[in-house]
Parts: structure tokens; sequence; C-alpha cells
């Protein structure tokens, strides 16, 4: 429309066209309204998003930390255990030994006394 058609309409046109001006603004004004409510609407809820991330991210954290100490205590512990059946097989060669020694010993201590005196293992000739 032209400018000279609109300004005629508007002065000619009464109180209906008064009125759908009024509609149009409003309108306009109605939308831009929305738009800025729909835009702090996403505004808010990318806050809140990136809130809960955060928060979602430090237990993520957290439980890895957690995992990461009970491997380490576990490794330690096993570290534990294997020094530990180290020595234990320490305590069996030795042990082992000793019997041997102490076989031997006997075996010695029996010849001796059949040798000195013939006597027999138990005591009796």
């Amino acid at each position: 429309m032209a400018e000279a058609q609109l300004i005629e309409l508007l002065t000619t046109g009464g109180a209906n066209v008064a009125f759908a001006a009024f509609l149009l603004y409003q309108f306009y004004h109605q939308q831009r309204k929305l738009d800025e409510r729909d835009q702090k609407f996403v505004e808010r809820e990318d806050s809140l998003r990136a809130r809960y991330d955060g928060v979602i991210q430090l237990y993520i954290e957290k439980e890895d930390k957690m995992r990461e100490s009970v491997v380490q205590e576990i490794q330690g512990i096993d570290l534990q255990l294997n020094n530990l059946e180290g020595k234990l097989d320490e305590v069996r060669t030795k042990v082992q030994l000793l019997q041997e020694t102490v076989s031997e010993l006997k075996m010695r201590d029996i010849a001796r006394s059949q040798i000195t005196g013939n006597i027999a293992p138990n005591g009796h000739k």
C-alpha cells in the first residue's frame, strides 16, 4: 500500500481503522514480550543444565578418585600378600632344613649309641 493511501485510510476509516491499528500494535508488542520470555526461559534452562552438568561431573570425578584409591589399596594388599608368600616360602624352606638336620642328628645319635654300646635305638639290648 502506498503511504498516501494509508494516511487517507487512517483519516477516513474512523474507529474501526484505529481499533485495527491498536490490535496490530498490541499483537507486535505481545509477540516481542513472548520472544523475550522465551529467550529468558532458554537462558535459564541452559544455566540449569550447565549447573547440573557440573554437579554430575563432580560426582563422576569423585567416583573415579574413589575407584583409583580402591585400586591402589588392592595393589598394596596384593604386594603385601606376595611379600608374605615369599616369607612363608622362606620359613617352609628353613623348617624343612631344620627337619633334615634333626633327622640327621638323630641318625648320628643312633649310630653313635650303637657303636658305643650296641644298644638298640629304643633303649633295649
